[in-house]
């Protein structure tokens, strides 16, 4: 079991002595003696057996004592002469033919030799160490040595600094471990002292195309510099070939596919960001969710004959009415008149589409029930669509609790294994619930709801209304001391029509809120400019950025989120309706409209995710949304997009550190499930 040292042969001979004395050595020839920090090194050192040394074919050198060696047997005689005081036998590798390494084929040659002499040095040693030296022969020799060492790994990395002998300084770098995602092939050497190699770059060859698959495995990714960004690390333990295909497989191209690749996306464990409580109901969830009212509505009627007058009216007749004359304005208006809670004036118009809920969303979309019709409608005409919800039915203990407890088991069905759920407390009080049990109350239900889901709580403060971030500063410290609160609260968003005001405007109203250290995601750059996003960042210190469709527009602020890891929140579908954009489906029906910018977010290693927004309003779930954005992308998304659009989303959720670490690690171990099914 013999302790190897290997090196390389420069120049100077000289230094192979002062590099094995650093392993081995005796009171009568140690120059060591009086060096404290070698005599400390040694205690974590073995005395050396053999010591192999690898070589160009050298015809001359001049040494002190003026002695010329004129070819590579004079060097190793000498060699062995000067360092046989210290009992290690001697081997040298001598690369054939070349003198000095002039070319890139001869520096190829020595690396290529270099190599195959450590792999048969690790082949050697059995349970023996093996020491590795950086401290003789050229640079490019060193940075050969270094690559070995990274490669094969060495019990340690030794290096001599000092130009004399007197002066020698040597300095251990410590062990490297193997390159596990490297499998170098067994070499064979005669077992002559010294050995003369002909020139070949097969052995070197055959490591950089294992260097290059690599790239691909946990193991050695971190080595690589030509991706910074990182996708889940269990796909790097994947076979090249798998890998390859999850890159090459795209998705959104082809309608025929459009079954199977939903089946896929929906096996994929999921989070959503960007999901507002006032739009996540379909037609079909409202009126179920109008239907818990039905016995409160009764004592109302009871109570109060104004209201009974209206619950007994042509509801078909009010509903078209209302439609007309703007629902949410018109909803309000009775309802104050009434002195009723808003749910109980719009309950009763949905309720009648019980049963018949096609007609519902027949007669409230109207032309955007076709898909390429609800494509760039605007915001104003987007956000009518959800005038039927929101507030509307949220006013009640009931209805908030059913539309809770919807949204979670959507998430439950598509594999969403966490989600962010923004909602206004302060917009679903009435007289009979205070705010403080709105709050109380959503925290009850994601606590009881689905342990498969994690959730957490954000707060929306509306651009119109300069006196909420205060309000629900104010909130948020009197619910402080509730554990459930504390457990799901996470943060506040800034949402409304970006045109309102800006958040340069509203940066003294959100003072409180920077000093508290929320964190804070801000709508912008979706029907506003660029600029619109600077002011995210810059007044306001946005750690997410919703939509953010206009970021390609500012180079230096594309820049600065890269430096900073401020996260995009893009939600293909509803930047789709409200402001359009080319859709592989519909090619030339869209060919007029912009390029979406998600994929060259992803190339440009943004933080960028998919989410849902309004899933009710835009018809749509996480499932599909990953569709709609590969869709939405010239020549589709691959496999390996989605997942780090997946990854993305995890990694910039505004969960606490170590929950977010075990979150992300039951991902892992989900999607290595789906790789060992064979369904990944």
């Amino acid at each position: 079991m013999p302790n190897l040292l290997l090196s390389t042969l420069g120049t100077t001979p000289d230094i192979i002595e002062e590099t094995i004395g650093v392993f081995n050595y005796d009171d009568n020839v140690d120059f060591y003696r009086n060096n404290e920090h070698v005599q400390v090194m040694r205690k974590e050192l073995k005395c050396i057996d053999e010591v192999w040394l690898v070589s160009t074919d050298q015809r001359h050198k001049g040494l002190p004592n003026g002695k010329q060696i004129l070819n590579a047997k004079e060097s190793y005689d000498y060699i062995c002469q000067n360092c046989a005081k210290y009992g290690a036998s001697i081997r040298m590798f001598v690369l054939d033919g070349i003198a000095d390494i002039a070319s890139t084929h001869e520096a190829r040659a020595f690396h290529d030799l270099l190599l195959r002499a450590v792999a048969f040095a690790h082949q050697s040693k059995d349970d023996g160490k093996l020491y590795l030296s950086l401290a003789c022969g050229r640079k490019t020799m060193s940075t050969d040595m270094q690559d070995a060492a990274y490669i094969f790994g060495c019990n340690n990395l030794l290096h001599v600094l000092g130009d004399k002998k007197e002066d020698a300084a040597p300095m251990l770098m410590g062990a490297l471990p193997p390159n596990e995602a490297l499998k170098p092939q067994n070499v064979r050497f005669g077992a002559e002292p010294l050995l003369r190699c002909p020139p070949s770059t097969d052995y070197l060859s055959d490591i950089e195309q294992q260097k290059l698959k690599s790239q691909h495995f946990f193991t050695s990714y971190y080595l690589n510099e030509t991706e910074t960004r990182s996708n889940f690390h269990i796909l790097y333990t994947l076979p090249p070939s798998k890998i390859e295909q999850l890159k090459n497989d795209r998705i959104g191209l082809n309608p025929k596919m459009q079954k199977q690749e939903l089946a896929w996306l929906k096996r994929l464990p999921k989070s959503d960001l960007h999901c507002h409580l006032g739009g996540v109901l379909t037609p079909a969830e409202l009126v179920r969710v109008s239907d818990m009212h039905s016995w409160k509505l009764e004592e109302f009627c009871y109570a109060n004959p104004g209201y009974m007058r209206y619950y007994r009216s042509n509801m078909k007749a009010n509903f078209q009415k209302f439609a007309k004359a703007g629902w949410k304005e018109t909803v309000r208006e009775i309802a104050d008149d009434l002195g009723v809670p808003r749910y109980a004036v719009s309950a009763p118009l949905l309720q009648q589409f019980e049963g018949n809920e096609e007609e519902l969303k027949r007669l409230w979309y109207g032309a955007c029930c076709d898909e390429m019709k609800f494509c760039g409608i605007g915001i104003e005409r987007y956000e009518q669509l959800g005038d039927l919800q929101g507030s509307n039915l949220l006013d009640d203990i009931f209805g908030l609790e059913r539309t809770l407890a919807l949204l979670l088991n959507r998430c439950y069905e598509e594999h969403v294994k966490y989600i962010e759920i923004r909602c206004s407390p302060l917009n679903y009080v009435n007289s009979e619930i205070p705010v403080q049990l709105v709050v109380n109350l959503i925290c009850r239900v994601l606590e009881k709801a689905y342990p498969e889901v994690e959730a957490s709580l954000i707060f929306i403060i509306s651009r119109h209304r300069d006196d909420m971030s205060r309000q629900y500063v104010e909130l948020v410290k009197q619910m402080s001391a509730d554990p459930l609160f504390k457990k799901y609260f996470r943060g506040f968003d800034l949402a409304g029509n970006e045109s309102a005001k800006t958040p340069e405007k509203l940066r003294d109203s959100f003072m409180d809120i920077l000093k508290e250290c929320y964190s804070i995601t801000i709508h912008a750059g979706e029907t506003e400019e660029v600029e619109s996003i600077w002011q995210a960042v810059y007044h306001l210190n946005a750690e997410r950025v919703g939509h953010g469709l206009k970021l390609l527009n500012n180079e230096d602020l594309l820049t600065k989120f890269l430096e900073r890891g401020i996260a995009v929140e893009m939600c293909p579908s509803s930047n789709f309706q409200i402001v359009g954009f080319r859709d592989n489906y519909f090619e030339k029906e869209t060919a007029h409209l912009p390029e979406y910018s998600l994929k060259a977010y992803l190339d440009r290693e943004l933080k960028v995710s998919v989410n849902t927004d309004d899933p009710g309003i835009s018809l749509t779930d996480m499932t599909h949304e990953l569709h709609k954005a590969a869709r939405m992308t010239k020549g589709g998304l691959s496999k390996w997009d989605i997942l780090q659009l997946v990854c993305n989303g995890f990694r910039s959720a505004f969960y606490p550190y170590k929950q977010k670490k075990q979150l992300i690690r039951k991902v892992e171990t989900e999607i290595g499930e789906l790789i060992k099914k064979d369904k990944l």
